[in-house]
């Protein structure tokens, strides 16, 4: 073993340690009767999962035809894709982003189930799987940068991780060397309990410790690894990215001149992408000063608002940062003070959002005219990656926004469609949705209101005609909520019959 291992372990655990292959059989023996092996993972936006140890309980697993139940706190790619090519998972929660197993997932192969980030770690410790894992969680991996007496510093991530471990029979650690000790202090572990309000009230409030605790005896192995999980470089937004960000931030400085909003805005919570990007940038453009974040995955956009003085504090899940980002987060030439890393479970609770406020913005892959939110599936039937967190924050949000360009493949697609093939976010929970043709700020209109301005504002001049004609006959049928439902998936058909809505 190597020294800068040993460096990282403390010395009441260092017998511990041996190599993956090892641990996976020493699981094995410990688990001689099952057939089937529940494991849950760290990971979240693809950072902090483990490398080493699955790899190798998924090739005994193949060598052994068992099956494993796979649980993580989100997405974990370069572990889905090995197992995925291995064929040895049976079921895969509560969300994915790998090409290979999101393709066993549509065929059938891996039984899926797509649960809200917030409260999948409660369902899990509330027994939801308990026709799988009657016996309850047999395993929690988690990559750590440093293993203490009585626990261990988690690396970019913290995700379901403390409830895996507290849940879990056996705990296997990866030290992950490539990852710098330098982690250690943005961490703020603590979970929710239940009839117990989470006492936080500002982004940068801390409440829990700052490492996950395990006790010794639950520890069954300790492995090497090595790998720095990573955000890609972001793409430069295109005019209909800066069009949809300037949309946003001036719907913003409206509310705010309008009294709706403070000057320095409510904890914002964005997904991520090239969207999301263009959005912080423009908010640093437009004078925006003293702003939080309160969402789930940090990305470079919001590491330089917080650099720029634009941003004070910010509280995640995971940090999805790119390699020279990351590389001087660690090296300490951003102040981390006021960056905290915390449970999905604090960072999605329904509870804190809804206290502090938090403006929501999420990108969605269709809208219906009324206001319905298809954010996961294509036509319908075929998952992207999950619903992730964002209908944690839309339903409890100050504001929910959505955004999403009008049009997609090259304007085949529209967006805005007569009826969502599939519904993540209801009407009830959706208050502004924009895309680069405008802003339809949809509080307190009725459904027929809110059809007007969805087609007239953030339909694509292309498809606008049709909806039009779609709403206007069905109006004719009356009903609080007008449909035709022999027509209500005609841009859908025409797609699947033409592979154009138009």
């Amino acid at each position: 073993m190597s020294s800068d291992l040993l460096s990282r372990v403390h010395t009441s655990l260092r017998s511990k340690i041996m190599d993956p292959s090892t641990t996976a059989r020493l699981l094995r023996e410990r688990l001689s009767e099952k057939g089937v092996i529940s494991i849950g993972t760290s990971g979240f936006g693809s950072v902090g999962y483990p490398k080493t140890f699955p790899r190798a309980l998924a090739d005994l697993a193949a060598e052994e035809d068992l099956k494993l139940i796979v649980l993580t706190g989100a997405s974990a790619y370069a572990m889905d894709d090995y197992m995925a090519e291995k064929g040895v998972v049976d079921r895969r929660y509560p969300y994915q982003n790998n090409p290979k197993m999101r393709k066993l997932i549509n065929e059938g192969v891996v039984n899926f189930m797509d649960y809200h980030l917030g409260e999948w770690p409660s369902l899990v410790e509330n027994g939801w799987l308990y026709r799988f894992m009657p016996e309850g969680l047999d395993v929690a991996v988690v990559e750590a940068a440093k293993v203490l007496e009585d626990g261990f510093i988690p690396t970019g991530s913290v995700g379901a991780v403390p409830a895996w471990v507290e849940l879990a029979k056996y705990v296997i650690i990866e030290v992950n060397l490539d990852v710098s000790e330098a982690v250690e202090g943005i961490h703020d572990i603590y979970r929710p309990k239940h009839g117990e309000p989470i006492p936080i009230r500002r982004v940068s409030d801390r409440i829990g410790a700052p490492k996950v605790k395990v006790p010794p005896g639950k520890i069954l192995g300790i492995v090497e690894s090595h790998g720095i999980d990573h955000g890609g470089e972001p793409a430069e937004p295109g005019d209909v990215e800066r069009r949809i960000a300037e949309n946003l931030v001036n719907f913003l400085l409206e509310e705010v001149s309008r009294g709706r909003l403070p000057h320095n805005l409510y904890p914002l919570e964005s997904g991520v992408g090239v969207v999301n990007d263009a959005v912080f940038k423009n908010l640093r453009e437009a004078g925006f000063k003293g702003l939080t974040a309160w969402t789930e995955v940090v990305q470079d956009s919001l590491l330089n608002l917080y650099e720029e003085g634009v941003m004070d504090a910010m509280s995640c899940t995971s940090l999805m940062l790119t390699p020279g980002n990351l590389e001087r987060f660690y090296a300490g030439e951003y102040d981390r003070s006021r960056i905290i890393l915390r449970p999905q479970d604090v960072t999605n609770n329904w509870e804190v959002i809804r206290r502090l406020r938090v403006i929501a913005v999420n990108t969605a892959v269709e809208f219906d005219i009324y206001g319905n939110v298809n954010s996961t599936h294509i036509l319908g039937s075929k998952i992207i990656n999950g619903i992730g967190g964002s209908a944690d924050f839309s339903r409890n949000a100050y504001l929910s926004i959505f955004i999403a360009p009008s049009t997609r493949k090259g304007g085949r697609i529209s967006t805005v469609v007569p009826m969502v093939s599939h519904v993540d976010t209801i009407d009830h929970d959706v208050d502004v949705i924009i895309t680069e043709q405008g802003v339809c700020d949809l509080r307190g209109l009725s459904p027929r209101e809110r059809a007007e301005l969805i087609i007239e504002r953030c339909a694509h001049p292309d498809f606008r005609d049709a909806l039009w004609s779609y709403y206007k006959r069905a109006l004719g049928r009356g009903g609080h909520i007008p449909h035709m439902l022999e027509e209500a998936f005609s841009f859908h058909i025409r797609l699947l019959r033409s592979g154009s809505m138009k």
